[in-house]
């Protein structure tokens, strides 16, 4: 009996003495988990404690300080090459954020954004935040929802503290986007000198011929 409790404390001692040299596996994700779930994950910002969901928060605000307008989507089964196509062909100025619904509502209330929070009903949204280029931006997301044949496209967005739905929001996305406008109203002013210029050359002629009629009117 004593040769087999030394026998049994043995093998313990040996199982122990593996189970420290053992790879672990990524803390708190299944090893069976899609890639897919867990590029959601690493692209949601939660935060784990009070400091980082402050943080998280504060960045957020920034990112809205000059924005014009954001929109959202759903980022469901979206894996991390195709995040990063979508942040990779977005204009400057533009970025596309991940964030939990709580967080959020924390970041957009009391502002001109907080309408947002009522089209915010899970925790697969993606919002992208515009601060000038809209219509290259819709342009590069059209086209990306497109190419990566995602179901799912514009679901609402917020500008001027109003709520539209998907297609008024991709109406304001067919929009002229401000160097467009820019561009119209430039060859516009370099249009006028020129006729007016023809007018003014026109009028000596008009009242030399009035004057020539008036005076010798059978000539």
């Amino acid at each position: 009996q004593k040769a087999f409790m030394l026998r049994s404390a043995a093998l313990c001692a040996a199982l122990a003495s593996a189970a420290a040299f053992a790879p672990m596996g990524p803390v708190g994700l299944p090893k069976t988990q899609s890639t897919a779930a867990r590029a959601s994950l690493t692209s949601l910002q939660m935060g784990k404690t009070i400091y980082e969901k402050k943080d998280i928060i504060k960045g957020v605000r920034s990112d809205l300080e000059n924005a014009q307008l954001i929109f959202q989507t759903d980022m469901k089964g979206l894996n991390i090459k195709q995040l990063n196509r979508l942040r990779a062909g977005l204009p400057e100025g533009t970025k596309a954020i991940c964030i939990k619904n709580r967080l959020l509502k924390r970041a957009i209330k009391d502002s001109e954004w907080a309408p947002a929070a009522e089209s915010s009903v899970n925790n697969n949204n993606m919002w992208i935040i515009i601060d000038s280029d809209i219509k290259g931006t819709f342009e590069h997301f059209n086209a990306w929802q497109k190419k990566e044949k995602k179901e799912v496209g514009v679901i609402s967005g917020v500008i001027e503290g109003k709520l539209y739905d998907t297609n008024d929001m991709l109406a304001i996305g067919k929009l002229p986007s401000k160097q467009d406008l820019y561009g119209q109203i430039a060859g516009a002013v370099q249009a006028v000198p020129a006729k007016l210029a023809g007018t003014i050359k026109e009028i000596p002629q008009k009242t030399a011929r009035a004057i020539r009629l008036a005076v010798l009117p059978d000539a």
